[in-house]
């Protein structure tokens, strides 16, 4: 199969997350952006790996109907702490919290992409093992005075101040721990024909 271009295909980002669309930026994917339609559900139970994915489909599906034409591409991302689940915090205090029970462990963080083309859908998962290092209180009260990650999964943005936090991360794609697995999206986009580098 000859792959073609991305540059002339339109292609919508299923968000609004700044830190998602400067991934697809990076790239060279060109899209614009669109917030998803879909009422997130709370984790309660099951297979996360597979929620993870399924809310990341249905944030693409949501939009899919207003835009028939295009590529969509959506993401999600949950933190997995010793059988616990976290999500955006929301606010400084729910990610003090956050922060405190991470502090000194390892966690997980998954990271799910979908790409919607022609009623094809793909999607695939990715996995970070992620140690942070020990904190005093008063430094955790200063990153987040500092990045005031509270729309972020895990309260951190490793892009910024947050990679200060962590003492190893074992992931072949640090976009995944941003908000979208490259390498997998890429990969999907090439088995759907498109290339990123022509």
């Amino acid at each position: 199969m000859k792959l073609k271009s991305l540059s002339k295909q339109k292609i919508v980002l299923a968000s609004e997350a700044k830190w998602r669309s400067d991934i697809l930026n990076q790239l060279h994917i060109p899209h614009k952006c669109f917030n998803h339609r879909y009422d997130e559900p709370r984790f309660s139970g099951g297979n996360l790996v597979e929620f993870v994915s399924n809310i990341a489909v249905e944030k693409a599906l949501s939009i899919q109907k207003l835009f028939p034409d295009h590529i969509i591409i959506a993401a999600d991302q949950l933190i997995e702490l010793e059988d616990e689940v976290l999500g955006k915090p929301g606010n400084f205090e729910r990610a003090y919290a956050q922060l405190s029970k991470m502090n000194g462990k390892v966690h997980q963080l998954i990271c799910a992409v979908c790409v919607i083309h022609q009623n094809q859908v793909f999607k695939d998962v990715e996995i970070a093992k992620i140690k942070m290092r020990y904190l005093e209180n008063q430094e955790i009260i200063n990153y987040l005075n500092i990045d005031q990650p509270f729309n972020c999964a895990g309260s951190y943005k490793i892009e910024s101040l947050g990679a200060a936090l962590f003492e190893s991360v074992n992931i072949n794609d640090l976009h995944t721990i941003i908000g979208i697995p490259g390498n997998l999206l890429t990969s999907i986009l090439r088995k759907l024909g498109f290339s990123n580098l022509l």
